[in-house]
């Protein structure tokens, strides 16, 4: 097939797909809470029957995380499960995401130890807010950013530049977050965010990196992308850990730990190796505590877990 029939063919796909998603999201938006979140969970269990292939990955990777004391076929699939209607509850809430409010955020969130943001911001460096795919990261930068703070975020591009334009529009206008595309023009831009004492936030599962790093993740050498590390040493950027996750009463406990500092040794490749395993290590931590919260848990290729 000719190349411009190819190019034709997948941009015909695009618009297909975008008749399809933009619509149906928006519709979904005007759901009540109760009714969209018993939605989102039904849609996830029914995805999850038919998702053979991911729960293999899936499968694969909970046997590297819990290697040491391996979980019974009946708890892994249990994870896989939740983690499935988990998501389903979490994209219903992400195209919802307007209704929340600095009125009534707390319908929605706990808040813990937002004291580390307040230390971080006042050394006038930018934060660097490093978070992970678990629970409702979502809820991380947009409920800050409607209390007042000025947050952004680095994103990645889908390949269907409509749905792209239709979902950074969601997080932008409706959650009220700057984004910033994970490439080389973007660079400046996210310098003089920071330079204005800006959030920048930053999901450290993600390997979208021309130049990744490896570093131990569960005991697997992993890529990791070393963008963060490279910001903090060279700007001193302090660094805050933060993570949402889901609560018994439906709620996310958003919690922040920080700032953290990490000394130069005069060789920046290992600098950035010794923080991203750090960074890892934290992530290791929470992922643990709730396996059926982490999105990532769903890719193929412990390698590739994100990329």
């Amino acid at each position: 097939m000719a190349l411009g029939k190819v190019r034709f063919m997948r941009h015909l796909g695009f618009l297909l797909e975008t008749l399809l998603v933009v619509p149906l999201g928006t519709l979904i938006s005007f759901l009540p809470w109760r009714v969209g979140r018993a939605f989102g969970r039904f849609g996830g269990a029914l995805v999850f029957s038919l998702g053979k292939s991911y729960i293999k990955w899936a499968w694969h990777n909970l046997d590297i995380i819990y290697a040491e004391n391996p979980l019974s076929k009946e708890r892994k699939l249990r994870i896989v499960k939740n983690l499935y209607m988990n998501l389903g509850t979490v994209l219903f809430e992400y195209l919802k995401i307007g209704s929340v409010t600095p009125e009534n955020y707390e319908k929605f969130v706990n808040i813990e130890n937002s004291e580390a943001v307040e230390r971080a911001l006042n050394e006038k460096k930018g934060v660097l807010a490093i978070a992970a795919h678990i629970g409702n990261w979502e809820y991380l930068g947009s409920v800050g950013a409607k209390l007042g703070k000025n947050v952004a975020a680095i994103i990645y591009r889908q390949r269907n530049p409509y749905t792209d334009r239709w979902l950074k529009n969601i997080r932008e206008k409706k959650g009220k977050v700057t984004c910033f595309y994970d490439d080389i023009t973007s660079m400046p831009r996210v310098l003089r965010h920071l330079k204005n004492n800006g959030i920048l936030g930053i999901l450290a599962d993600e390997t979208h990196s021309l130049q990744p790093i490896v570093v131990p993740f569960f005991g697997i050498p992993s890529p990791a992308a070393p963008g963060a590390a490279k910001i903090h040493l060279r700007n001193r950027t302090p660094i805050v850990f933060c993570f949402s996750v889901k609560q018994n009463d439906g709620r996310y406990l958003l919690s922040f730990d920080g700032p953290h500092h990490f000394r130069k040794s005069g060789d920046l490749r290992k600098d950035c190796e010794y923080i991203m395993s750090q960074i890892n290590k934290k992530c290791e931590e929470i992922i643990k505590k709730y396996p059926d919260q982490w999105f990532c848990l769903l890719q193929a290729g412990w390698e590739n877990r994100a990329g």
